[in-house]
């Protein structure tokens, strides 16, 4: 990856947020006790950007995507915060206003193809359903419409009535990535869509993910534990760390200058493709448990550059080091003090 990938031109539009999350709580009510799986998170997406979440399994990324289509289920409970898309209140939406605005304006990709596909019905049904369940058309249309989402998404229409055990995982995520496209959403939410593919064809899906969100106009909330790949496609990003956002920045920043410490060892974690070879650095530890979190920062005990005797006793809020850029970092906090002064 180069400097200059990272540093290409972005067009969106920052004027407005499409989707505003803020101060979003999120619990799973369990034997052993409740668990904070996502705890005051804030962030916004524009229309026509890729804004992208990046950390370890287990720190609340895909809770936050089912939260913001109300999709979570007991034990799982939204306790506080707001979801507001285009002005609209997603949370506090009934039922009936819910599922006309699902896949309407905001459509979900999730990380297994084969299980969010229905393995008895064919690929025509699954497509025409969601069509005819939104739209006043007929069954012939909605088949019409069915093969130009499947041509679009680099399927032959004559695949139409296979069933999901029959196509590949590559053709079978498409699929999936179709039927999110069905009804023109402002947003789509892809959670780890390409987890389960090989390196050929996850490439091969992120450039037609690129392609039609250029051609269509959608913005997308793009989930992942892959930074290398979140710096590629993104135009902003999210670092979360035990169910909390600790870092957001441009991609090209989040690549150049990270500023948590979190961040600067998940950067050093994937090798280069190009320049002189460098030793790998991982994260000593393991992610705590959300029933009893650390005290202070929740990063302190994995970190080497803890503070002692402030960062296990103090939370360190996200503060603006610069006009785009936000840490949560006692380490960031004279560099923060010093960019309030000039704002």
């Amino acid at each position: 990856m180069t400097t200059q990938t990272v540093e290409r031109a972005r067009a969106y539009d920052t004027t407005r947020a499409l989707l505003k999350v803020s101060n979003l709580e999120v619990e799973y009510w369990t034997r052993r006790g409740v668990v904070r799986a996502v705890d005051g998170v804030s962030f916004e997406i524009y229309p026509n950007e890729v804004f992208g979440l990046a950390g370890e399994s287990g720190c609340g990324k895909s809770t936050i995507a089912h939260a913001i289509t109300r999709l979570l289920k007991p034990p799982a409970y939204i306790v506080g915060g707001e979801a507001t898309f285009d002005g609209a209140d997603i949370l506090r939406m009934d039922e009936d206003k819910l599922r006309g605005f699902r896949w309407e304006h905001i459509a979900i990709v999730f990380q297994s193809a084969m299980n969010s596909l229905n393995p008895v019905l064919s690929i025509r049904e699954q497509i025409t359903d969601v069509i005819q369940m939104h739209r006043q058309v007929s069954k012939k249309e909605a088949t019409e419409r069915a093969r130009e989402l499947l041509q679009v998404v680099g399927i032959d229409p004559s695949r139409i009535n296979s069933y999901p055990h029959q196509l590949s995982g590559g053709m079978r995520q498409r699929v999936v990535i179709a039927i999110a496209l069905a009804l023109n959403p402002e947003l789509i939410i892809m959670d780890e869509p390409t987890t389960a593919l090989d390196v050929v064809v996850q490439k091969q899906i992120i450039d037609e993910i690129r392609e039609l969100k250029e051609r269509f106009g959608f913005s997308i909330l793009f989930i992942t534990h892959d930074l290398s790949l979140l710096v590629e496609f993104s135009d902003r990003i999210g670092i979360m760390y035990a169910g909390e956002i600790i870092e957001t920045a441009p991609s090209r920043e989040v690549f150049t200058n990270p500023k948590h410490p979190y961040t600067q060892r998940l950067m050093n974690s994937f090798p280069t493709i190009s320049g002189p070879r460098q030793a790998l650095l991982g994260i000593p530890g393991s992610p705590p448990d959300l029933i009893t979190p650390p005290t202070g920062c929740r990063f302190h005990p994995r970190c080497p550059v803890m503070i002692q005797g402030l960062c296990p006793q103090v939370h360190p809020e996200l503060m603006a080091v610069s006009a785009s850029h936000r840490a949560a970092c006692h380490l960031v906090a004279e560099e923060a003090a010093d960019y309030a002064k000039r704002a």
